[in-house]
Order: structure tokens, then sequence, then C-alpha cells
């Protein structure tokens, strides 16, 4: 499956309107195609029930969903993959000794932290914080774009290279400048989901990744 540069992070607090799956589907109107259904503060049930909801719109437009932190809900959902970090169970555990098979994707804030995750089976990360932000789901020192040239050639110096995304702070203002900093793509939640509409935000960032 070859990734798409665009990894849209739900956060159904996002939306101005306060209608996640309305900016979901405006957002998958827009061109996204990869996706990260998080909320994973909901209880099992409601998580599942929303998450059905998330997969089936987004089967409508072709697009792949992966699963904050549990490898059983993505396979109940029949998600593509699974998305670690250092607070749920490891890239080691899921891919090994789980024999999980999806797509795994990791939270890293160090260059060197991608590099070990990629070398344990993850198929990409996202870096960050890239630029300062709000959002309460993405933690660590502000990396800046140089910090983030730089984190990046530590993964390549690990000799461990896959696709990493810049998170934190990144809308279309800065989203070549992200590219030309070494990033496979860009990851966001604000950056689509709190526009007034997603749609156009997610064609604007794709007209940014090619220079239009």
């Amino acid at each position: 499956m070859k990734l798409d540069p665009i990894y849209l992070i739900t956060d159904r607090n996002a939306p101005p309107s306060g209608d996640l799956l309305g900016a979901l589907r405006s957002a998958l109107e827009g061109g996204v195609r990869f996706l990260q259904f998080r909320e994973k503060d909901l209880p099992t049930r409601e998580r599942m029930a929303l998450g059905e909801k998330v997969m089936a719109l987004a089967a409508a437009f072709d697009a792949a969903v992966i699963v904050n932190g549990d490898p059983a809900l993505a396979e109940a959902l029949g998600a593509a993959g699974v998305h670690l970090g250092k607070t749920t169970r490891s890239v080691q555990e899921v891919r090994g000794r789980l024999g999980y098979k999806g797509l795994i994707g990791y939270s890293a804030h160090s260059g060197q932290e991608a590099a070990d995750a990629f070398a344990a089976g993850a198929a990409f990360s996202v870096l960050s914080r890239v630029f300062p932000t709000k959002s309460k789901f993405t933690s660590g020192p502000v990396l800046g774009l140089d910090g983030f040239r730089a984190e990046m050639d530590r993964v390549s110096e690990a000799g461990r290279s896959a696709p990493v995304y810049a998170l934190g702070g990144v809308g279309v203002e800065n989203t070549a400048d992200c590219l030309r900093a070494g990033a496979y793509g860009v990851a966001l939640i604000g950056g689509i989901l709190g526009a007034a509409d997603p749609a156009i935000a997610a064609s604007e960032i794709r007209k940014a990744m090619s220079g239009e």
C-alpha cells in the first residue's frame, strides 16, 4: 500500500460545528485518503460504534483507516493498521508477539525514536512537534524546521528509512516547508478538521504539496 502524504487524525472536538462525521465527509470530499481514527478517550462500546461509522464513511471514498493504539479494535473494524506510541504496546510486541499483519504507524519525538520503530517493524512514523500548537495530542519541545531537518538526518544516519510525517501546527502555510525539510507528508488535525470548510483545506494542502 502506497501511503498518501496527507495523514488526517480525528478529534471530535476539532470541528467548529461539533460534527466529526460531517467534517470527515467534507475532508474526504476534499481528497483525504489516509486517516487515523483516534478518539481513544471514548468508552469501548462508544468507540467501536463511532469507528464503524468512520470506516463506512472512509470506504465510500476508498480511504485507508488506521486505529490509534488498539490492534484488537483495528482488526475488529477491518482497518488497514494501527498507530502506536510510547503509551501503547510496543511495535515489537504488536508485530512480533501478537503477530499483527497490518500497517503500523508510530508517534516519535526524535529521529532515533522513529528509526527504532522502523527497525521493529513500523511502516511509517509521525515526528512532532514541528511548530507550536495548542493541541493536547502533540507533546514535546517544538522542533522548528531546522530541528525537524536535523531529526530527519538522524533517521537517515540510522539506516532505517521509511515515511515520516511532520506533525504539530502544520497547515497550508507551512506544508511545503515541511516537505523541503525531509518530510514524506504532513499529519494534521485542526489544519483540516478545524477549518470552516475541511474540503477546501484538504484541497489547498494538496496543492501546496505540488507547488501550486
